[in-house]
């Protein structure tokens, strides 16, 4: 079959694409090689989400489940917290954001695009694709009876994820910035969570021997729970996930405080060697957005608003380009994400060299500095009224003098 444009993964950013697609007229293939609902980490949104969940018009679907509305980050390192509350960012930006079960929320995406328009298809996998100038051969396998089939796409938009489809068959993979660490979690019930306005916070603890946890309340009674850890600490903890998982948030008061008469009540998972990068992110009919391109840590919860905002943008640059406009893909797209991911990228590893720690718990710090702070928490990355957004390592570096 043909298309004006292929998009490889049906979750937050595949939807993105293909509603933003759908509503520009424009014929859209999905291929997705899983199926939903299915069991994602990366479930606390950051406020700029709302945004571009609203211009793809997919935001009163998502407000319509009634997830947990989450209004701030807290940090916690023994006797020391401090809250970040969203409301307090610079004005136009949203005051609160979503802590969202991915089976629901990435089922619910994919459902309103493929009521838009898109052609959302699921269990086909790309095994293969050759690239004519700008047109594209994609072989595709129905992982579930064997069939084999080819698709001709004038563009074509990898928002595969962790599967990372264009990196592995182009060849575009490069040795990541960050060390490896390895994430062990599950969801509980029974978790002792604040009442009132707070319970939708999500929770950063950081453990007496290193390691980070984070506490995510949903609306059904669950929490997400995940520790980080170096791989020999985790290892060392016990005998399997689940074990070194519990022994882990013994260990640190803040969770054992929270989480100690709460009990997980799925199969342990572990999440290792995330940290990805690739030699380039687009070239002649095709573009990469989110973990198909670069994937930092789960930290600071900038997954799912990074995939979101490269696959608005690839989205609607490669709407224009079939429309028969120039577009500069290095201006447009590459040296915009290059600046978003580079101002987690600061924050990232400041947290693992100890010094971004010291600024957050700080308890007087200057009101501009903490909401420049939270508004890169928000995940609002490219807005250039925040000094960490003109220059994250100077600011950083001033900010972490006067802690």
């Amino acid at each position: 079959m043909k298309t004006d444009i292929l998009v490889i993964g049906a979750g937050p950013a595949g939807s993105i694409a293909c509603a933003l697609l759908a509503r520009l007229g424009r014929q859209v293939l999905c291929l997705e090689a899983g199926v939903f609902p299915r069991f994602q980490i990366g479930e606390s949104l950051l406020p700029r989400c709302n945004d571009i969940l609203d211009e793809a018009g997919l935001l009163s679907v998502v407000q319509a489940r009634n997830f947990m509305p989450k209004p701030a980050a807290l940090f916690l390192q023994g006797e020391m917290r401090e809250r970040f509350s969203f409301a307090d960012m610079f004005p136009g930006q949203r005051p609160a954001a979503m802590q969202v079960p991915r089976d629901d929320f990435d089922q619910t995406l994919a459902t309103e695009a493929r009521r838009m328009g898109a052609d959302i298809r699921f269990q086909q996998r790309v095994d293969t694709i050759a690239f004519n100038g700008t047109q594209s051969v994609v072989q595709v396998t129905d992982v579930e009876t064997g069939a084999r089939s080819t698709v001709e796409a004038k563009f074509v938009i990898d928002c595969s994820g962790y599967g990372r489809v264009l990196p592995k068959l182009l060849e575009l993979e490069k040795a990541p910035s960050l060390g490896p660490r390895v994430a062990i979690f599950n969801h509980f019930e029974g978790d002792l969570r604040p009442t009132g306005p707070e319970e939708g916070d999500i929770w950063a603890c950081i453990h007496p021997r290193g390691p980070w946890t984070w506490i995510i309340p949903f609306k059904n009674g669950r929490t997400s729970v995940g520790v980080v850890a170096e791989r020999a600490m985790a290892e060392a903890a016990g005998a399997n996930d689940r074990e070194r998982l519990l022994t882990l948030l013994s260990q640190d008061p803040n969770t054992q405080g929270r989480l100690g008469q709460a009990r997980p009540v799925l199969k342990t998972a572990r999440l290792e060697g995330w940290s990805a990068a690739v030699s380039k992110i687009h070239g002649p009919g095709w573009a990469l957005t989110g973990n198909a391109s670069e994937f930092l840590d789960p930290i600071f919860s900038s997954g799912v608003t990074l995939a979101l905002e490269s696959s608005s943008r690839a989205a609607k640059l490669a709407h224009r380009q079939l429309s028969g406009e120039a577009v500069d893909w290095d201006k447009e797209y590459a040296a915009v994400m290059d600046r978003a991911i580079g101002v987690f990228r600061v924050f990232v590893h400041s947290w693992y060299s100890g010094e971004l720690q010291k600024v957050l718990l700080h308890q007087n710090k200057p009101e501009s500095i903490k909401r420049a702070i939270t508004a890169v928490l928000g995940g609002y990355v490219l807005d250039e009224r925040n000094p960490f957004v003109r220059d994250a390592n100077r600011t950083l570096t001033a900010a972490v003098k006067l802690a």
